[in-house]
């Protein structure tokens, strides 16, 4: 079995895809699955990541590739995660990539927790925009209750999954967000890791400003960060924020 297994969920992703698989083909630790879950693209993206399987064979890795209808970005990684056999799993986007030494950074401190079955491990994500970096996050769990971590960073122990389940399909964009918090919730460690794992790159899912905050300001009523007075008061001026944003593009 191997140690680590990477999820991609791809659709269309032809343009970007490259660099997400030259990443992982130059990772210093090969003993990781990788699992493609694509949501029917119409582009040549299936084809691309298939010429690459030879290269990921000669790394020793095996490659899986599910190219079916899906609900989504969050339904991709869970039918990624069902599928997965590593005691670690982590997600990388088909447009972002991980440090070449990131799955070794991330197992040699997974190998060193105490309780490896109940742990989520994350690092800090370097942010592009266009060609240019555009910053540097992180985010500690202490402040999880202010909002979304670095997600493209996690690492999540198989058995957290298995134990607590995965992505709620009912948040449509910060759905990683939710996972994070309800596992913690429920007594699952946050491990910060000192180092640059992964590179995200903006645009996606997550750029709607009115779904953004309206899924975080509902995470975190949901899960106590925020009174219901507070909630309600949010989603009033997001409501209104969106009529005025209207007006203002009619004019």
């Amino acid at each position: 079995m191997p140690k680590i297994s990477v999820i991609t969920p791809t659709y269309n992703s032809e343009k970007t895809i490259d660099g997400t698989i030259n990443a992982l083909l130059r990772q210093s630790f090969s003993d990781f699955e990788y699992i493609v879950i694509d949501g029917l693209s119409k582009d040549n993206t299936v084809n691309r990541i298939k010429s690459f399987i030879p290269a990921f064979e000669q790394k020793g890795v095996s490659v899986r590739i599910v190219s079916e209808k899906d609900n989504g970005v969050y339904d991709a990684m869970n039918k990624g995660v069902s599928l997965a056999k590593g005691e670690l799993v982590g997600i990388t986007n088909s447009d972002d990539w991980y440090e070449d030494k990131a799955l070794e950074v991330m197992w040699s401190k997974f190998s060193t927790v105490k309780s490896p079955e109940n742990v989520m491990l994350y690092g800090i994500e370097r942010v592009w925009k266009g060609d240019h970096i555009y910053n540097v996050q992180r985010r500690g769990a202490a402040f999880i209750s202010e909002g979304s971590m670095p997600h493209s960073t996690f690492f999540v122990s198989k058995g957290v999954y298995e134990k607590h389940g995965a992505f709620d399909l009912s948040t449509k964009i910060l759905a990683d967000y939710d996972f994070i918090c309800r596992c913690v919730s429920q007594g699952v460690e946050l491990i910060e890791v000192d180092e640059i794992i992964s590179n995200f790159r903006l645009g996606g899912i997550s750029s709607s400003y009115f779904d953004y905050y309206t899924d975080q300001y509902t995470v975190q009523w949901k899960y106590g960060f925020i009174s219901e007075k507070k909630y309600k008061e949010h989603m009033l001026s997001l409501k209104a924020k969106k009529i005025l944003n209207k007006l203002i593009k009619r004019w």
